[in-house]
């Protein structure tokens, strides 16, 4: 009796152990308040570029370190940029520490997630300030996963200037929201560590494959964090739905994106960039309705393993 009891409590123990590491994950924001320090340190410095390098380059953290030179960040391009965009700096300050201090909000949209994905691998989370490389990205090293995520492109709130960034920036941060980033890359983790078959799904060269790459995480996000901007790829795509459900279809399965990704100024003239985002979003979100997901969890839209089965069953279509 009295070995049954130790071993049912070192059973406990043990799973008490699992879930706690199941449900761990470091939030890295020092290279954030490095930038500001950076920034504070202009005015007594000569070069600006030696400031960036010693204070923000120099110092990062490991996991920002992997981005740097990832997305081949300079402290130049830094010095570039706070000349270029005194006023959105300015006033991107505030709202940037305001998040960084928001970590038992970060992980309460981590555990909403949790709940509707039982097989949610975790990752760390690292927030920082680049050049306008990247809202968003991850990366998979060995058992460990990694999110980025840049606040010049969401950290924004209604406070920051953007009339001196160009057109298509400002299109692209008409969509800031951090919360909904964190989860978006969060799937993309999920994606890509959970079989070979949802990679190849997800992998082609069909414009299918992308705009339900991204469409996917992009719904799951609006799901999970219902508040914030939505942005102008949004709010025109559910005023154009009808239209562009018509011309993707005759597209789904082109080569390349088309005029459904990317940042061509051309594209202004007539709609946001981005719109594929949108429309894979709607096909998911159709496939969760049609398949009464809300009484299941969300299985079957991360862990995609037929593309063409996924958008026939969705009934987006028809």
């Amino acid at each position: 009796m009295i070995r049954k009891s130790i071993f049912i409590f070192a059973l406990i123990i043990l799973t008490k152990s699992l879930l706690a590491q199941h449900n761990d994950f470091a939030i890295l924001s020092k290279d954030v308040t490095n930038f500001w320090e950076a920034i504070d340190n202009l005015k007594f410095s000569r070069d600006t570029s030696a400031t960036f390098q010693k204070l923000v380059i120099d110092r990062a953290t490991d996991e920002f370190k992997i981005f740097i030179k990832k997305w081949n960040i300079k402290a130049s391009d830094y010095t570039f940029q706070i000349k270029r965009y005194p006023k959105f700096y300015e006033t991107l300050r505030e709202n940037t520490y305001k998040l960084i201090n928001s970590q038992d909000s970060i992980r309460e949209v981590v555990k909403r997630f949790q709940k509707l994905y039982p097989n949610f691998k975790q990752a760390d989370i690292c927030i920082a300030i680049g050049n306008f490389n990247t809202g968003g990205n991850i990366e998979i090293e060995g058992n460990r996963n990694l999110v980025y995520i840049g606040l010049e492109y969401h950290g924004l709130d209604t406070n920051t200037i953007i009339n001196e960034l160009s057109i298509s920036t400002q299109d692209y941060v008409s969509r800031s929201n951090f919360y909904r980033t964190i989860v978006h890359e969060l799937v993309h983790v999920q994606q890509y560590t959970h079989g070979k078959k949802v990679v190849k799904a997800l992998s082609g060269d069909f414009l299918a494959n992308r705009i339900l790459k991204e469409g996917i995480p992009d719904f799951v996000s609006q799901l999970i964090v219902n508040h914030g901007n939505n942005g102008n790829y949004f709010n025109y795509g559910l005023k154009n739905e009808n239209n562009l459900k018509i011309k993707i279809k005759q597209e789904l399965w082109n080569k390349g994106s088309g005029d459904w990704f990317g940042g061509n100024v051309n594209l202004f003239v007539n709609h946001p960039r981005d719109l594929g985002y949108f429309m894979g979003a709607q096909i998911a979100r159709s496939y969760y309705n049609v398949n009464n997901l809300q009484l299941m969890d969300l299985t079957n839209i991360i862990e995609i393993k037929s593309l063409k089965k996924f958008i026939i069953d969705s009934k987006y279509f028809e």
